[in-house]
């Protein structure tokens, strides 16, 4: 005890020179520590000759032999020790700390003594072990070159228990060796779960030893479909696809996850999304008729099985098996996106139905998933399942995934049930993260770094009482379009960064800024790593509005010290130069890129515009028909600012959106001119209910009011997505232009949408 006064006493004299985390460059630790307390001067970590650790901790061995391989030392003499644990000199220290109500908390000190890590459990020596893995390899302010850390004390645990990070596999799969280089990944960042989607319509990629066949025959697709279901027509390649895991397989990587702290969730879809296992025994489905594995990406009604008690025997089986491989308290069975038709067609289903008192398919669809709860809690299993598990009824003990929202998680909270929050709007890290034109196809959606990062998973309308219930927040990985590992990384990170920062920094702590500035340490790591990783947080975003000197553009940079780079081409002559200022009136023609360059050097991806100075530019327009806020900010300028909405995609601030409504504009040119010609830009994509208009009309007038003969044009039919027809206007000389685009109106039978009014896409319009 006498040993620790005198250490202690040295360390708080060196405390009178500590310097104050907004007073210094920022350790770059991810997730942001909860305390950070730095002492001036620094350790020579090659002093360190011993591993103190407590007797019997097999554990505590494992991860002190991991400090010594990150420091670059020796073998060291390991000294087991019972009881109170004190650090010895020049030691590597490992102890327990007594803290029931803080299962995963850690205190990592580097004294004069070396580096001493107390933590409740190991798993805390784990996490210490992650921090200290960063303070090594990332951040140059601590010339660990020569084997010297920062005097520090780091004190931390995390803000929720649940952290978890998802990969479907069903769509895609991907091998022993990548998965285990994702829970790498997910270790280092502190996550403690790993949602594994190993079913759906499109494979199933367990071994099931009862049921063969639902490898032999459901982890097998005979083609894929090529870009995305909501093209028309649709195309397929031609190409088996197959890949499962044997149970061995699973094995192995639970043995590798475990050693990372890492719990694994298996998830089994039913009584939907489960064509690949009614491929395999088409007999547990309502009809009994055979089907393939599904090539396609959505919802179907091949993939639902019957609620007869068969079908639920067959389910149980398959799940008394996965029980057996899994040794983590959790068993995801989905439950979500279930269509219900072949129920209500079905002989079984309705007997089931009146033979329980069940009103509706949603209360078939509860009894369904309590039957099989039942099964999992014999098991010694707590069943997880989508937001959808509520409608019918929640079983008993059943923890809710809120990924439609967060409503699904509040009323669960409210019913005293444990939640899982993963809504799509900011924790879909198969959406979109950057508008940029040139991004890899992905599923929609826009879910930038800075939105995931502003998630809060504890609800603002959920009572002080009911936040308990609140586990935690997961990202969701589905790889429709994520076809291989390299855009796997691509896809998650750094949003899954973002999130664990979520998960484990206490709001009040968590700063965008900060984070950024951190994150700009990590990102050569992933490079050196050959894992390619987006620079989308560092894009450059604008806006425009109109003035009386023309389009007035503004730049807006992210939140992190940096400097816009231009290089633009002005009247054929190009330019690079720093920009001294954000916006800048645009009034002739120009292209340019834009890049967002960090002090380190690093750039964002280009913003490559195109300014066209044609008589609308910068002039004014009123809309008679309001777009849907989907896709409208709520400046009509847009459409007359110069820019060109992107061809390849109809998302994104250039285009507008009718829903179900003609187009109906007026230009004011601002004078009378004699004009040529109106270009306007279209979008076609019928898969997406988007469709081209029929036709339009374009009037003049000089005085706003007394308009001459409409000029009609016909659009011509085609499959390309993108149209521009460019009018002639003969004779015209006027101020204000009128133009009236007539929508297509309700979509024919057999196309997608049947019966609902079609969207009318409207971009750029440019009078010469």
């Amino acid at each position: 005890m006498k040993y620790l006064h005198v250490s202690y006493f040295v360390l708080i004299c060196n405390l009178l020179s500590v310097c104050a985390q907004n007073q210094m460059k920022e350790f770059p630790i991810i997730p942001r520590p909860k305390s950070v307390q730095v002492v001036g001067g620094n350790y020579e970590t090659h002093q360190i000759n011993v591993l103190v650790v407590p007797a019997k901790s097999e554990e505590a061995i494992r991860i002190g032999k991991a400090i010594e391989t990150l420091l670059q030392l020796p073998d060291l003499k390991v000294v087991k020790m019972s009881g109170s644990i004190f650090p010895k000199s020049k030691s590597i220290t490992l102890s327990l700390v007594h803290h029931p109500d803080q299962p995963d908390y850690y205190k990592l000190n580097i004294t004069k003594n070396g580096i001493w890590i107390q933590a409740s459990k190991p798993n805390g020596w784990f996490y210490a072990l992650q921090t200290l893995s960063q303070m090594v390899e990332l951040s140059d302010q601590f010339s660990f070159k020569n084997k010297m850390l920062p005097y520090c004390i780091i004190e931390d645990e995390p803000a929720f228990a649940y952290r978890g990070l998802h990969l479907d596999v069903s769509r895609h799969f991907f091998p022993v060796a990548f998965v285990k280089n994702y829970i790498d990944l997910m270790s280092r960042f502190k996550y403690n779960t790993f949602h594994w989607h190993l079913t759906d319509d499109q494979g199933w990629r367990i071994e099931i030893k009862k049921f063969p066949k639902l490898t032999s025959v459901g982890s097998i697709r005979k083609s894929t479909i090529i870009g995305k279901p909501s093209d028309f027509p649709q195309k397929f390649d031609s190409t088996i696809y197959k890949g499962y895991y044997t149970q061995e397989e699973i094995k192995d990587i639970i043995r590798y996850a475990s050693e990372r702290f890492i719990e694994i969730i298996p998830e089994i879809e039913m009584p939907g999304h489960s064509t690949a296992a009614l491929a395999a025994y088409p007999e547990f489905s309502c009809n009994g008729k055979p089907v393939d594995v599904s090539n396609n990406w959505g919802v179907f009604n091949t993939g639902q099985f019957c609620t007869k008690d068969t079908s639920i025997w067959f389910v149980k089986e398959i799940l008394n098996e996965v029980c057996d491989l899994f040794p983590g308290k959790y068993i995801h069975i989905g439950g979500d996106e279930c269509p219900k038709e072949n129920w209500k067609a079905c002989e079984n289903c309705q007997a089931i139905k009146r033979r329980n008192n069940l009103k509706t398919e949603e209360d078939l669809q509860s009894y369904f998933i309590k039957q099989v709860e039942r099964v999992l809690a014999k098991k010694g299993k707590t069943l997880i399942g989508w937001d959808e598990i509520l409608e019918g009824g929640l079983a008993p003990n059943a923890v809710v995934m809120s990924w439609r929202g967060t409503e699904g998680g509040i009323a669960a909270a409210k019913l005293k049930h444990p939640v899982i929050m993963c809504p799509g709007t900011h924790c879909y890290f198969d959406h979109y993260q950057s508008l940029n034109p040139n991004e890899p196809l992905a599923i929609g959606g826009y879910t930038p770094l800075s939105k995931t990062y502003a998630f809060n998973p504890i609800p603002s309308e959920l009572k002080t009482e009911a936040h308990k219930y609140i586990l935690g927040a997961q990202g969701n990985v589905w790889t429709e379009y994520i076809t291989d590992e390299n855009k796997v990384w691509y896809m998650t990170y750094p949003r899954a960064i973002a999130l664990a920062e979520v998960n484990w920094t206490d709001a009040a702590n968590k700063n965008y800024t900060s984070f950024l500035s951190r994150l700009q340490y990590h990102i050569p790591w992933f490079k050196n790593k050959n894992m390619n990783i987006t620079q989308g947080m560092l894009d450059i975003d604008y806006s425009t509005h109109s003035s009386k000197e023309g389009v007035v553009l503004l730049l807006n940079k992210p939140p992190v010290e940096g400097k816009i780079l231009v290089e633009s081409t002005i009247d054929g002559e190009l330019v690079s130069e720093y920009l001294k200022q954000d916006s800048f009136i645009l009034n002739k023609e120009i292209s340019f890129k834009a890049w967002y360059q960090m002090e380190n050097g690093s750039l964002g991806k280009p913003l490559n515009l195109i300014y066209h100075n044609h008589l609308a530019a910068g002039k004014s327009i009123e809309l008679k028909e309001t777009p849907s806020p989907r896709y409208f900010k709520g400046d009509a300028t847009v459409l007359i600012n110069g820019i060109e909405a992107p061809a390849q995609k109809f998302g994104g601030p250039e285009w507008v959106g009718m829903e179900g409504k003609d187009f109906n504009a007026i230009i004011d040119l601002g004078k009378s001119d004699s004009l040529k010609s109106l270009k306007i830009q279209f979008y076609h994509s019928p898969g997406s209910w988007i469709y081209r208009p029929n036709e339009l009309e374009i009037s003049i007038s000089t005085d706003g009011t007394n308009y001459g003969s409409p000029i009609k044009y016909q659009i011509s039919e085609t499959e390309t997505q993108y149209i521009q027809p460019n009018i002639p206007l003969p004779d015209a000389i006027g101020r204000y232009v009128k133009i009236y685009v007539k929508n297509h109106g309700i979509i024919e039978e057999k196309l997608p949408g049947a019966g609902k009014g079609a969207w009318l896409f409207v971009g750029e319009i440019e009078i010469n």
